[in-house]
């Protein structure tokens, strides 16, 4: 039984009310009202007893409609919108019927009848994602099927209402609200990576959650950056914070366990063969040249999941003791938020470092109710650093068909300031830039289009791929990759507002007010100069 959660009793369509929902069905097995005797085929069964589990109570409706709820974040009932559970015991009634010569199925309808959020990228087209035992790949289920509405009968929470047909008695179907990725996944991944012996890969444990799981650090770069007393420009990022953003591990990570072989085949034919997508870390870790320059330029300190217990449980926003852990970066506390704790504390000791330059921030996110990728950043009053910050996610909108400039902005909202972007942009100084990096849940819109292409995991991972080679536009290290190979193809889908290229790293004294003068021995060289 996964950590959390709690089994459901074998018996009729009640499960209480809505406020006692503490735990995630265990191999519940629904029986019509009244029913006494044995269960049988076709009385289904849901659990959600599983690592990033999600379903907390089913009232049967009708032999075909199901009520679902959603279980709260754990210590926290005011984050309802991560779902994930199986359905089993299906019968042939319940999957189709025979009329004259043609095959009629029938529809099973299940409302998740407790969404916390009253707007949903269900209303845009939206729609829940579905795999069976014997159709192992994810796919989103037909958004004809697919209703978002508010309803009455359930205290007017919004209900997402979707149509299913079971067409295999044998299967296990699973539903989630997004391409699920777990901790266990991510662990895996990691041995993988260790197991292949870079030199320019280290993998550290920078903490423990409160669950005891791992806080996982990872240095991408030559070994040359790491010798005593070397200079180093880093780039560090993030993802995870929000358990339920699972994209974000896909941008992050890239390339699914087992196709390695197929990828070195790739790069070895062709430098600018990229079909595999690899995200971030897949494409800083490989041999194409563009991943080679960066890493003799750059330092890539990247912790994927910042909230792995949150991850495991099967939470939305936040971590196993109902924190948001993105609103507490002013202070977090080594007992109630450590792994937040372990990477302030690093980011701090970087900042401190004379020989480090700290050159950007990125956090990963997903967004529930926009399109596209985008970036959010901070307003500053020195006009000449704000125009700075705008830079980076200029050239990847150039880089990136589904990144929108045009959705990314500036702000220094109130409600945002414990969050890493705006704590760490007013504690570094004017050389660091930090962003977070939205990517919708649902769909990205290709400029000159109206049509929503749907996301894939593929297509997640492309995007962190775009954002890993962007560093070679902001630093103007292309010369050196032509140098060695032909440069990837440089995907232009919205025209970015016209903007100057400074000078992009200075230094500190040209800045008034700036905390730069304890860097002053850094050579922050002119990105426009090769290393």
């Amino acid at each position: 039984m996964a950590e959390g959660s709690q089994s459901a009793p074998e018996a009729g369509n009640d499960m209480g009310n809505d406020d006692a929902i503490g735990g995630n069905v265990s191999k519940y097995i629904v029986l019509p009202t009244g029913y006494c005797g044995q269960p049988k085929k076709g009385h289904l069964i849901f659990d959600a007893c599983f690592e990033s589990g999600n379903l907390g109570r089913v009232d049967q409706v009708s032999e075909f409609e199901y009520d679902l709820f959603i279980r709260p974040d754990t210590c926290n009932p005011r984050f309802r919108v991560w779902f994930n559970f199986t359905v089993e015991n299906v019968k042939e009634s319940q999957v189709r019927e025979i009329v004259d010569t043609f095959r009629v199925v029938l529809r099973v309808i299940f409302n998740i009848v407790n969404f916390s959020k009253t707007k949903s990228l269900y209303r845009d087209g939206m729609a829940p994602m579905v795999k069976s035992t014997s159709r192992p790949k994810w796919q989103r289920l037909p958004p004809k099927n697919v209703y978002y509405y508010r309803c009455p009968d359930h205290r007017k929470n919004y209900v997402m209402s979707f149509a299913f047909c079971f067409d295999r008695e044998e299967d296990i179907y699973q539903f989630a609200y997004c391409y699920p990725y777990t901790y266990t996944r991510f662990q895996h991944y990691l041995d993988s990576l260790q197991k292949r012996n870079m030199d320019y890969f280290f993998r550290e444990q920078l903490g423990q959650s409160v669950q005891q799981r791992k806080l996982d650090l990872l240095t991408i770069t030559s070994p040359d950056n790491l010798r005593e007393g070397a200079e180093q420009k880093v780039v560090f990022i993030t993802g995870r914070v929000h358990p339920g953003e699972t994209p974000s591990s896909f941008v992050c990570q890239g390339i699914p366990p087992g196709h390695w072989a197929a990828l070195s085949s790739s790069f070895q034919n062709s430098p600018g063969i990229h079909w595999m997508s690899p995200g971030i870390i897949d494409f800083l870790v490989s041999q194409h040249p563009i991943a080679c320059v960066l890493r003799e330029y750059l330092v890539f300190k990247i912790a994927p999941m910042l909230n792995p217990d949150g991850v495991y449980l099967g939470n939305y926003r936040c971590s196993l003791m109902g924190f948001d852990l993105n609103r507490h970066w002013l202070d977090p506390s080594p007992w109630v938020h450590p792994t937040l704790h372990g990477v302030k504390q690093l980011i701090v000791q970087m900042y401190n470092d004379p020989k480090t330059s700290l050159e950007f921030y990125i956090d990963i996110h997903a967004h529930s109710t926009m399109m596209n990728g985008f970036m959010y950043g901070n307003i500053f009053e020195d006009e000449e650093r704000f125009q700075r910050q705008a830079i980076f996610p200029k050239l990847l909108c150039q880089n990136a068909e589904d990144f929108s400039y045009s959705s990314t902005s500036f702000n220094r909202d109130a409600v945002k300031a414990g969050t890493g972007r705006r704590f760490l942009g007013g504690l570094l100084d004017h050389t660091s830039y930090c962003y977070t990096l939205e990517v919708s849940f649902y769909s990205y819109i290709i400029s000159g289009t109206t049509a929503a292409v749907p996301y894939t995991e593929e297509a997640y991972m492309k995007l962190g791929r775009n954002v890993a080679r962007t560093f070679l536009d902001y630093y103007r290290l292309n010369p050196v990759v032509e140098k060695v190979a032909i440069p990837m193809p440089r995907l232009r889908k919205e025209k970015s507002p016209p903007y100057k290229h400074p000078l992009l790293r200075g230094p500190a004294s040209n800045y008034p007010n700036s905390k730069g003068d304890k860097k002053s021995s850094v050579n922050h060289k002119d990105p426009s100069t090769p290393f």
